[in-house]
């Protein structure tokens, strides 16, 4: 009553009174509850146990461990309590222990260190039982604290790079801020997206990519995010997305789960982190040949190279060099965290500010952000998460890829005939005197606003029954400019020159609402078998608004809003899509050992109308740990734990918003002589479309051996999309604009994915943990229906992967008379996804204080088309190779270029026409540029020291902890591939290339990285 008097007097106090009546009840409940306290440590070495979780089973009650091991949990209510402990990278330990009301009392605990993950639990991703060896499916974890702390990782998806076999992450420039593609199991669509759903913390946020105009390179959403405020990611690949995820995780979801606060840890925890690094480029680009014409090589030329050489002569030169176009790049992160809790509270707080140079000029990111993670129980029955985001990102791109005007596209193409003495007109660069002044002036840049909040609440009235339900929201707003300032030179060509200003706001948002409901039980003589059932629901509301206006022809540079252009157009689309769902699942467990689970979820999406049937999505799995069972014993010794798994689940993906429906488009009309709003016929629909329908079958084991020193996991997975959306072409006379969608065809993947991991060895001053993990692919299109194969260089054939590399191959040379006799028709000659990917991650502690890690991966089986070289050897010819005619052999001279006999056709196909041959081209001939992208690459090396608690304390103790760490990125690359980088891609939001043009390879990266906590 005291406590709500003072709230009515004084109102200022507003919110400290909302807190102390929260907190009443709980003072209430502590007459009537206990306490539960103790310490975490890890068996053998007696160390405390930090961010170790434990939980009081039929409540939502729980405690985190601080750093010195220790947690406390009130409002325990009377009676026998099941607690159970668990960490990443430790067996989870299970006891019971008696309270009364009011009693305090004290359970400690000691993990053991194991490569085994059986006992861990899941965190999201499931319904019901949470233990992991209960799950039928592959749920993949990441432990991402750990790694930020020691890796070189400035994003999410470096977090991914590597990691996980199954999950290929693909980087596709070396410019910071760009993206990086990611596929998990393969493809399983030709026109819908590829990209698994993206959680954070149970809500859908946009994983979308950003183009900003820049020739191929897009920004990434996940660049957005601050990987020191994760604390664990965990990958659905296959059936498990089935019932909780829909019918749109076809490619597999991501749920990122961020740091929380410490429950019970009676603690204030704070970390400063510092991260200076250091970009090298570690690439000389090639230089560009010319031979000398009479006009540069007379005694009046202002051509430096030519000037007094014989005509023909053949010269080099290398402006990105000569200029000094590379820079040296650099990488400033500065993070603040805060943790800790009391008796029925957490919170976790992070504020970061990070900036990256590119080694390009005017290449750079910067990110801020601030996060706010709280969680309160107020009793041992309710729990409520509340998590807050805001971000902002601000990204500045150089033109590149495909793009005459940027750096590569300017240096590369460039030719030594336009030098100039005075450094006036081309000089050696590629364009109408474009240079790099011209190259900086260029702005790409992307301004990124982001505000994504949470609510989750859990409420267990009983301990057979638990609710939890989950509401957010992730809302974007991001500014586009790309903008050619006006210039008298004519630099960019035609109206660009005039001054050109184009403009995009795009507001993107995604809302959430999800709930679940779990009931469980136990029954029989000594409860061996459990039943849980869970249901719910599931909502996914997507909202985007993109507004565009292009301004041309400015008196100044200086006033270049678009309202100020002497022309001025504008576009603006809109789109609202709403899916919902609806799941339950039954899981049943016999005797802790054996598992069994039946799901299914039945989703509606407003893309396929209101009258469209409803998508069913069944799952089915089983588990069964055989190593619980008596007639395992005599194997005991050998292998402690062996599980064998199975599940099959069907997932899908729906289109955009309008892909069922008639669309027409805006267009002016002019009858009268005035113009007037008038249609066009856009897009004809389909009122019969359906979602892309995959299944999915995965089954493996898991072994652990050797003390549970060694493990071995092992998945088979065969995944098949049918009824794939895909475009048939439409009579012109139709007048439509666009095709429509149709249910046509078939795509499978099939692999196996393979982990090993080993405590090699475990001594008191050296511990070596290895792990080596990869896969393999067989990605095929099964069926076109009546679809013949489409695409010119990435084509959609039956029988072949998605988007396989086509050309005409060379059937055969005559170095005598220079024919080169190709094929009649395109074939496949190699494949866009890799077949192949492995890597192998060790882990040293020496000394107990000093920490090694390196990262070694690889991929092989697929093919590059390095167009790069292609078009300096046969368009704009600037390379050696083709200039120089002593480089290459007269044979492999003719496979690239064809026949060299003047009035002769480069190339013959196979078949004579009315006993005529029929002449090709290089443009259909390119065999000879679709290379091998096979590598391996040391992506990561790092080595840390972690300040002894000793030498802290004679230091004064200002910090309980400290680190030091360099690591560095790309040290080193093997691979037989002719250009600078396998891995880039100059496009990477078009599907199924794997192109490299004028694409900046991956740079080094050398990273000095401080932590100190206090």
């Amino acid at each position: 009553m005291k406590i709500r008097t003072l709230c009515a007097i004084r109102p200022i106090l507003t919110a400290a009174c909302v807190a102390l009546m929260a907190m009443a009840p709980a003072a209430a409940q502590a007459q009537t509850t206990g306490t539960l306290v103790g310490t975490v440590t890890v068996v053998g070495t007696g160390a405390p146990l930090a961010s170790a979780t434990v939980l009081i089973g039929g409540t939502t009650l729980i405690g985190v461990t601080n750093d010195r091991g220790e947690y406390s949990i009130t409002n325990v209510p009377p009676g026998l309590l099941a607690i159970s402990v668990q960490r990443i990278g430790y067996t989870a330990r299970s006891d019971t222990a008696r309270i009364l009301a009011g009693e305090r009392i004290t359970k400690n605990f000691a993990l053991s260190s194991t490569v085994s993950r059986l006992s861990e639990v899941v965190v999201t991703g499931v319904t019901g039982n949470t233990q992991r060896k209960a799950q039928a499916a592959v749920i993949a974890t990441i432990s991402a604290a750990d790694i930020v702390r020691n890796a070189p990782i400035s994003n999410v998806n470096e977090l991914l790079q590597s990691r996980l076999p199954g999950v290929s992450v693909n980087a596709s420039s070396g410019s910071v801020g760009t993206s990086r593609s990611i596929r998990i199991r393969g493809a399983a669509s030709i026109n819908l997206s590829n990209n698994p759903l993206i959680f954070i913390d149970g809500i859908r946020v946009s994983e979308a990519q950003n183009s900003l105009n820049a020739g191929g390179q897009i920004s990434d959403r996940l660049n957005d995010l601050n990987p020191d405020d994760i604390e664990s990611i965990e990958v659905v690949k296959g059936p498990a997305a089935a019932t909780l995820y829909g019918a749109d995780a076809s490619a597999g979801v991501i749920q990122i789960i961020t740091k929380q606060g410490r429950l019970g840890a009676n603690s204030f925890e704070q970390q400063l982190r510092f991260d200076l690094a250091q970009i090298d480029q570690n690439w000389t680009p090639p230089d560009n040949f010319a031979r000398c014409t009479a006009a540069t090589a007379a005694t009046t030329s202002t051509n430096p190279l030519c000037r007094g050489q014989a005509v023909g002569t053949l010269v080099q030169d290398n402006p990105l060099v000569r200029t000094d176009a590379f820079r040296q790049g650099s990488e400033q992160n500065i993070g603040w965290t805060g943790r800790g809790g009391g008796s029925n509270y957490g919170y976790f707080l992070s504020a970061t500010g990070d900036r990256a140079i590119g080694t390009l000029d005017v290449n750079r990111f910067e990110r801020y952000g601030f996060r706010s993670n709280v969680n309160l129980v107020p009793s041992s029955q309710f729990k409520v998460d509340i998590g807050l985001n805001l971000l902002q990102s601000n990204t500045r791109l150089p033109d590149n890829d495909n793009n005459g005007f940027g750096w590569l596209g300017g240096g590369l193409l460039g030719s030594p005939n336009t030098r100039h003495e005075n450094n006036l007109a081309n000089d050696g660069w590629f364009g109408n005197g474009l240079g790099p002044d011209g190259i900086r002036a260029i702005v790409n840049g992307l301004e990124s606003r982001r505000t994504q909040a949470n609510v989750t609440g859990t409420y267990q009235p009983t301990e057979w029954f638990t609710n939890r339900a989950t509401v957010g929201a992730d809302l974007s707003r991001d500014e586009f400019t790309n903008f050619y300032p006006r210039n008298n030179q004519n630099i960019y060509g035609g109206l660009l020159s005039v001054g050109d200003n184009t403009q995009g706001r795009l507001g993107l948002d995604r809302f959430t609402i999800d709930y679940l409901g779990t009931l469980r039980g136990m029954y029989g003589a000594e409860a061996q078998w459990g039943v849980n059932f869970s249901a719910g629901l599931q909502s996914i509301i997507t909202r985007s608004d993109f507004t565009e206006a292009e301004g041309n022809g400015f008196i100044s540079n200086s006033a270049n809003s678009v309202t100020n252009a002497a022309q001025r157009t504008g576009t603006q689309t809109f789109s609202e899509t709403k899916a919902i769902g609806w799941l339950g699942e039954l899981q049943i467990s016999n005797q802790d050992k054996r598992f069994l689970q039946l799901g299914a979820r039945v989703d509606k999406n407003s893309a396929f109308g209101g009258e469209s049937p409803s998508f069913f999505l069944p799952r089915i799995g089983v588990s069964w740990v055989i190593s619980d069972e008596p007639f395992f014993n005599p194997l005991a010794n050998l292998i402690t734990q062996f599980r064998l798994r199975a599940a099959y689940g069907t997932t899908g993906r729906a289109p955009g918003p309008t892909a069922a429906l008639t669309t027409f488009a805006g267009a002016p009309t002019a009858i009268t002589g005035q113009a007037t709003p008038g249609v066009i016929l856009g897009n004809p629909g389909n009122d019969s479309l359906k979602a892309e329908r995959g299944t999915e079958f995965e089954a493996g084991f898991e072994l652990a051996t050797w003390n549970d020193r060694i493990s071995v996991e092992l998945t088979y997975f065969d995944k098949r999309s049918q009824d794939l959306l895909i475009a048939v072409p439409q009579a012109p006379s139709l007048g439509f604009t666009s095709n429509p969608f149709r249910n046509i065809g078939a795509v499978s993947n099939k692999g196996l994915e393979l982990t090993l991991t080993s405590n090699v060895i475990r001594r008191d001053n050296f511990d070596w943990t290895s792990t080596i993990a990869g896969n393999t692919l067989r990605n095929r299109l099964d069926d076109l229906g009546t679809v013949p194969a489409f695409g010119t260089l990435n084509r959609f054939t039956e029988g072949y992967q998605l988007g396989s590399f086509v050309t005409k191959p060379v059937r055969s040379i005559d170095e005598a008379t220079g024919r080169v006799i190709v094929a009649d028709t395109f074939e496949v000659v190699g494949n866009v996804l890799p077949t192949r990917e492995w890597n192998w991650a060790n882990t040293f502690i020496v000394a107990r204080n000093f920490r090694i890690s390196t990262l070694l991966d690889a991929k092989s089986g697929h093919h590059i088309f390095n167009n790069t070289a292609f078009f300096r050897e046969t368009q704009v010819v600037t390379s050696d190779n083709r200039l120089d005619t002593d480089k290459l052999p007269r044979l492999e001279r003719l496979r690239r270029y064809g026949n060299d006999t003047p009035g002769e056709p480069a190339f013959i196909q196979e078949t004579l026409v009315n006993g005529n041959p029929v002449s090709s081209n290089v443009n259909d001939a390119r065999e000879a540029f679709i290379e091998k992208a096979d590598f391996v690459r040391l992506r990561e090396v790092a080595i840390g020291y972690t300040v002894p608690r000793s030498l802290l304390t004679r230091l004064g103790n200002r910090f309980t902890a400290a680190t030091f760490t360099i690591a560095a990125q790309n040290l080193a690359l093997w691979t037989d591939y002719s250009g600078p980088d396998p891995e880039v891609v100059s496009a990477p939001n078009v599907q199924f290339n794997r192109t490299d043009f004028l694409t900046l390879p991956n740079p080094r990266r050398v990273v000095f990285k401080t932590n100190f906590t206090f």
